[in-house]
């Protein structure tokens, strides 16, 4: 089947918000458990959703928190979120194909639209589903079906890329093929322990040559 579209993972795949994601973990954890944590020990759960991530340093704490890191991550977001060198031709490009094109992430959609936004990158992406639109997370399939069902798509029709081996879980078990981006924060050996994607890309607009081999394939 051809390739007509991709569901992107936003934080550490279009959107580098390493900074900003650290430094709020690091303030939350530190008013609630009063505890510095490295930075190898925040990176291991990032791509969960953000409660299931807080709750591996204090369960008990763990809704309390998911609070007060909104709060300071909503504060400190437009001046700490950059863009990766590749991702605005990547995404042109790909414009460019027709290829569809939805953002599927464990924040709420609102902040996801904000950090488009601000990169001014968000004419290029059609649909976002967040964890407010899904009963379940990644890595469980539904985020990426409703990705794919947003852009009226089957999965398979699909690319999922992301910088978190759970982005390319949830893909992989909804029936997408999967993309690994190079700029990720795990480490390759983190990421096979867990999948082996069927691709890794050094820059965005090397979807384009993959997307172009597989539909040749298909034809």
């Amino acid at each position: 089947m051809t390739i007509k579209g991709v569901l992107f993972d936003l934080d550490g795949t279009l959107v580098d918000s390493t900074d900003l994601i650290l430094r709020t973990f690091k303030v939350t954890l530190n008013n609630f458990i009063h505890k510095t944590v490295s930075d190898a020990d925040i990176i291991r759960y990032l791509g969960l959703p953000l409660r299931e991530c807080l709750a591996h340093f204090d369960a008990e704490q763990a809704d309390e928190m998911v609070q007060y890191y909104r709060v300071y991550n909503n504060k400190m977001h437009d001046k700490l979120v950059k863009p990766f060198p590749s991702v605005t031709d990547g995404l042109i490009a790909l414009e460019n194909m027709g290829i569809k094109k939805a953002v599927v992430t464990s924040k709420t959609s609102e902040m996801a639209r904000r950090g488009l936004e601000v990169l001014k990158i968000d004419s290029y992406i059609s649909n976002i589903i967040g964890c407010g639109e899904c009963t379940k997370h990644k890595p469980d399939s539904e985020p990426m079906l409703k990705g794919a069902k947003a852009i009226f798509l089957e999965p398979h029709e699909c690319l999922c890329v992301g910088d978190s081996p759970y982005d390319l879980l949830s893909g992989r078990s909804a029936g997408c093929r999967t993309i690994a981006v190079n700029w990720s924060l795990f480490s390759n050996q983190e990421f096979s322990a867990l999948i082996t994607p069927d691709y890794i890309i050094d820059e965005l607009s090397d979807l384009v040559k993959i997307i172009k081999s597989i539909n040749e394939k298909e034809q």
